[in-house]
This record gives structure tokens, C-alpha cells and sequence, in this order.
């Protein structure tokens, strides 16, 4: 990141392509920006800007193209690239790891996979540093090395295979002090060993066309908390503005204690000058939820627009009902305007709290919380996700025009593999999730329907099988998924993480209308025939869409999905097929 007059850091105002914007155009951007923050900055903005499950955002300014990239964890394609042209509005254009080539999930466990991104750009090419935590469990967590892809066209969404950085760590950020020389400082998180487990800042320099490392590993920076497991420095992303390099990272871990902080130095390995102000953004000064709408604010990055102003993204959760367990949609992205104190260090939304209404700018006008998909054309929306990289195809669009066919397999939705199921986030608390089925399944093990899905070990289902008592009819299922109860000798562990619980509803022949109806704190399940009305026949508490058992994290969010598992074969002799995806918000989140 660099001031208005430096050509160096991670602040790139050139066009895609490395032209610069013309005198007058640049001359009229800033009249309309300006006007635009002179007529509605007593309006606001909502937050998040971008809704569901968006933790980790690293944004970058590109002349007056603006883009936000987002961690993933085990869903695939990685890394959603979103596009604004005003900060307030985000468009989803594709995702920069598309291909299994760039992506390999098979049988990776719940919150691992691809973690915190750094988005850059850099003499023509957009950069993209990521990691991909292959194992990550209660039983092994084990460090991985990251990578980077790059491509010199964004908006095409073709981007690099993986060039490996031959150091461990995760959170890798990318800074460029010369864009002539091919090197670049790589700045991440790790750890001393794995019994003390304190966490650190690492640092060495890098061949930019080849990831080998130039310079040595070095720690520079042990956070500004005391020094012990919990301090958790990590998120790095690193500056230059004026005469200075600053440090920026997140501490605190990630639940109601995590935060920003920042430090300058005379170099960007430091020596290193903590701001008396920090942390910037902190929701948790008083951890009970009750009293802040959004908690676990943290993990930021800053940008300089084409007018010199500065604005900044971070991770935040809306806990609901007063309850930090019901925060279902996950970590989102928010967004605060940044400004700097006459000795040259920044103020974070200008020292308050990160709120549900920000300052500044305008109101969104695209739509976040609607979506439908009839499937009347032979491509998927980029919205959606497998679990886990595919290891062939699993739908089609073309075989039966108009629907959407699921070739269910034998992995099930609770197998740490690949399942026959097409997910989308869900973007608000309340929203009505429904489709119409048509399903003849072979036997009581054969399943189609749909889900409010978490991980392999919490997944909420309704849908089509066989009823069990063997005589061939159909019935719909509703199961859900609860934590078993855990005691002082006998607590919550993988091989007792869950109760499930079955029931089962004879249906006739023909469609079948299902839906999911998610509010602040309950989902519902229903289902109708014939025409009829939906009838919801049970409710879960939001909990059991927001758990893991002891050992795992809470990184992710909800995802509605739609899914066909075959049991003991594939089924491509009687697939699924679902006649559209509605997905709507039905009422509007609280804002304060």
C-alpha cells in the first residue's frame, strides 16, 4: 500500500494491464465521489457489505475498480472474487481456484482447506497468496505450505496453476517494495513448535517467478498481546506510506477477542513501533454479545482510492438472539472508512465500534438477499459450491432441459469426501429456501433432497427415500443433527460428536415441494404434495447450524444445499431431478 505519491507498496492505481487513468478521467471521478459523499453521507451504509459466510477479506484498489477476495476452507472453487465499482455494491465475478489442477480438497476435514487470501497488484499481473490446511483436526494439526496464483485479466477468471512458497505458515501476505527487481517480501503467521504453540509474525523474501525463498526465514514481530498460545498474531498484510512500512494484523483469536492492530518501522522487517491507539477495531471490549450487533471484528486491510481517501475491510459475526452459538451466517465482510492523525497513523472507522449502519457512503441497490435459479441455461451460476473438490461431474443442466439433475453416489453427506451436492450460502437470517423434486428411489438407503449444511458433522436434511418398512413406497425424511451430551469422563469427541435423530412422512407419487425456513434463531422443515400448502413438520434451534464437536473450529457459515446420495451404488439410472432453487429473504435483519 502506498500514499498518492509512491509508486511502491501494494496500492496499484493503474488500469488491468498497467495503463494509468487519464488526467480527466481521474478529474471526474473524484467530482462524482465527492458528490456522492456530499448528498448521501447522512444515509450510510448498511453492513456487511458482503452478507453469509465472507470471513478473512483482503481488498485491492485498481484505478477505480475495487475487488474483495474471501476465504473458502473446504468448499470448491476457492477464493470468490467480487467486484465493486463504488465500495458499497459487490458483484460476484468467478472464483481464482476454478480447476482441480489448483484445488485439490479430497477428503480434507471441516475447517481446513483454503485459508485467508491476499489479493495484489503488481507491473500487470494480479497476485493471489493463499494456503491449503490439508490436515486440520483435534487429532493432527499440521502447518502447510502456501501458494500463489496469478493471471493479468480478473474479470476473465483464468488464473495460474499453484507456484509453491517453500516456507511453512498461513495468512501469507505479498509486498513488493520494487516492481523492476521480480522479489517480494511474503509476511505470514506460524508457530515456534508444537508444544509451546506461540504464535508469530514470519517473514522472508521470495523470486516472485518462481516462489523460491531469497532471503532467510526471520520472526519479526510477536504481536502486541502477552506473549502465550491465546495472543494468536496472524492476518499480516504490510504497507508503505510516506517514510514508513506498517504492519498490520489481527490478534486474539477469532472469537469475541480478536481485533486489528497496527505498528510502523523504518523498514519492512521493522524494527517495530506499536500505535498507542490499538487495537483499531475491537468489538469485544465488552465481550457480552448482548451489547455489540456484530463481535469477533478483526482481520482488516486497507486501500487508498483513485482520491486519495482510504476505507478498510474486516471480518465480523451478528450473533443473534443475544447468543454468540446462534451466529449461523458466519463470519461476513465489513467495511469502515479509515483516516490518519497528523503523525501518520491511522484511525479505524473513525474509533468506533464496527456497527450494522456505516458512515460515508450510500446504500447498496444490488440484491443480496434473493436468488432463483431456474435452470433454463447450460451453465451453473457462480454461486454455487461442491464440499471439496469433484472427482467428476455430478449434475447436469442439458439432460433433462430446465432441471437441475443430481447423479447421486455412494458418499453421503457425513462422509469426509466428496458428496453428489450443489451448496450457495445463505446471505440473511431469515430466508426461505424451496424447490420441487421429482425422485424414485430404489431402496430406503437412496436419498434426494436438501440441506442446511455446516460440515460433514452438522447438517440439517429433508428429503425423498423409500420408507423403511421395505415396501417400495416413497416417504420424505427430516433429520436432524444435535452434540450429544457430554460429561466430565465422558466429553463431546469425534466417535460420540452426534445424536441423530429420523422421522419419516409417507408421500404419494409425483413432485415434491420442499423448503427450508431459516430465521434469527430456528430453521423449519417442510414439505408439500399435490399442490398443496408447505406443512413444516419440525424445528431446530440455529445452534445445531453453527457447532463442532471439541477439537474442531467455528470458521464457516450456513450453506443451503441441494443434494442425492445412492448408498451403496451410483445412482445414474434414477437421478434427481430439481425444478429450481428459490432462495429468498423474507424479512429483513435487524439493522440498528
Amino acid at each position: 500500500m502506498t500514499s498518492s505519491d509512491d509508486s511502491s507498496g501494494s496500492l496499484a492505481r493503474g488500469q488491468p494491464g498497467g495503463g494509468r487513468l487519464t488526467a480527466t478521467a481521474r478529474t471526474m471521478f473524484r467530482f462524482i465521489l465527492t458528490l456522492l459523499l456530499t448528498v448521501t453521507s447522512v444515509l450510510g451504509f448498511i453492513n456487511p457489505i458482503i452478507p453469509g459466510f465472507n470471513p478473512d477479506p483482503s481488498i485491492l484498489a485498481v484505478g477505480d475498480d475495487y475487488f474483495i477476495v474471501t476465504s473458502t476452507f473446504e468448499f470448491y472453487p476457492g477464493h470468490p472474487i467480487y467486484h465493486s465499482k463504488d465500495l458499497i455494491d459487490w458483484k460476484l465475478i468467478g472464483h481464482a481456484l476454478n480447476r482441480p489442477s489448483q484445488l485439490r480438497l479430497y477428503a480434507g476435514p471441516p475447517e481446513g482447506g483454503i485459508w485467508a487470501p491476499t489479493l495484489r497488484y503488481y507491473n500487470g499481473l494480479y497476485y493471489l497468496f493463499t494456503t491449503n490446511r490439508w490436515v486440520y483436526s483435534s487429532e493432527l494439526r499440521q502447518q502447510s505450505r502456501s501458494f500463489y496464483v496469478t493471471t493479468n485479466d480478473i474479470f476473465g477468471g483464468v488464473w495460474s496453476d499453484p507456484i509453491y512458497i517453500d516456507v511453512l505458515g498461513y495468512d501469507p501476505d505479498i509486498f513488493v517494495e520494487d516492481e523492476s527487481d521480480g522479489t517480494a517480501w511474503i509476511t505470514r503467521c506460524d508457530i515456534n513448535n508444537n508444544t509451546a504453540k506461540i504464535y508469530g509474525i514470519y517473514q522472508n523474501k521470495i523470486d516472485l517467478a518462481t516462489g523460491q525463498q531469497i532471503t532467510p526465514d526471520e520472526l519479526i514481530f510477536n504481536g502486541s498481546l502477552p506473549l502465550n498460545s491465546t495472543a494468536r498474531p496472524e492476518g499480516p498484510h504490510l504497507y508503505k506510506k510516506d517514510n514508513y512500512y506498517y504492519l498490520l494484523i489481527a490478534e486474539g483469536g477469532t472469537g469475541v477477542y480478536h481485533r486489528s492492530t497496527i505498528q510502523r518501522g523504518p523498514t519492512p522487517s521493522g524494527p517495530w513501533e506499536s500505535y498507542s491507539g490499538n487495537p483499531l477495531i475491537y468489538n469485544g471490549v465488552d465481550p457480552d454479545p448482548s451489547t455489540q450487533p456484530i463481535q469477533a471484528t478483526g482481520h482488516s486491510d486497507i486501500i487508498q482510492t483513485a482520491d486519495g481517501q482510504w476505507w478498510g475491510t474486516c471480518l465480523g459475526i451478528r450473533p443473534q438472539g443475544g447468543n454468540m452459538t446462534r451466529a449461523q451466517l458466519g463470519r461476513e465482510t465489513f467495511l469502515f472508512p479509515v483516516t490518519w492523525t497528523d503523525d501518520g497513523w491511522p484511525v479505524f472507522n473513525n474509533n468506533q465500534s464496527i456497527g450494522l449502519v456505516g458512515p460515508g457512503l450510500y446504500n447498496r441497490t444490488l440484491d443480496w438477499s434473493s436468488f432463483h435459479d431456474s435452470y433454463d441455461s447450460d451453465k451453473l451460476d457462480e454461486s454455487y459450491y461442491y464440499l471439496r473438490t469433484p472427482y467428476a461431474p455430478i449434475y447436469s443442466l442439458t439432460a433433462r432441459p430446465g432441471y437441475l439433475r443430481l447423479h447421486g453416489t455412494p458418499i453421503s453427506l457425513g462422509d469426509r469426501d466428496t458428496p453428489s451436492i450443489l451448496l450457495r450460502k445463505q446471505t440473511a437470517f431469515n430466508q426461505l429456501f424451496e424447490t420441487s423434486l421429482e425422485f424414485e428411489p430404489d431402496s430406503p438407503k437412496q436419498e434426494a433432497g436438501m440441506t442446511a449444511f455446516y460440515s460433514d458433522f452438522f447438517h440439517q436434511d429433508i428429503a425423498v427415500t423409500q420408507c423403511p418398512s421395505g415396501n417400495g413406497s416413497r416417504c420424505v425424511v427430516w433429520r436432524w443433527v444435535v452434540n450429544n451430551n457430554a460429561t466430565a469422563t465422558s466429553p463431546v469427541v469425534i466417535g460420540n460428536a452426534t445424536n441423530v435423530t429420523t422421522q419419516y412422512y409417507p408421500i404419494p407419487a409425483g413432485p415434491v415441494k420442499l423448503a427450508i425456513k431459516a430465521e434469527e434463531t430456528r430453521y423449519n422443515f417442510g414439505y408439500a404434495v399435490n399442490g398443496e400448502e408447505v406443512s413444516y413438520v419440525g424445528s431446530i434451534d440455529s445452534v445445531w447450524v453453527y457447532s463442532a464437536p471439541v477439537g474442531y473450529s467455528l470458521f464457516k457459515g450456513a450453506h443451503f444445499g441441494l443434494y442425492s446420495q445412492g448408498g451403496e451404488r451410483s445412482m445414474f439410472n434414477n437421478p434427481a431431478d430439481f425444478d429450481y432453487w428459490s432462495q429468498k429473504t423474507y424479512k429483513e435483519d435487524p439493522v440498528e
